[in-house]
């Protein structure tokens, strides 16, 4: 099947760096604490990390696949 990854960011930020190490440029969906989805900016750094840039610092949750 395709693999995923899931990203915690429990540290409050506008820029999140994640490794997913999946091989590809994913998908990603973001969430907060409260569960809310949020929109931010995606920047394929290569095929096994990405940078999200967020107008406002938070944690949460980051769903790549």
């Amino acid at each position: 099947g395709d693999l995923s990854y899931v990203h915690d960011q429990s540290i409050s930020s506008a820029t999140w760096n994640i490794a997913h190490n999946l091989g590809k440029l994913p998908s990603v969906t973001v969430v907060d604490t409260a569960g809310s989805v949020v929109i931010g900016n995606i920047n394929y750094t290569d095929v096994n990390n990405l940078v999200l840039v967020f107008n406002d610092g938070f944690s949460g949750q980051a769903y790549v696949n």
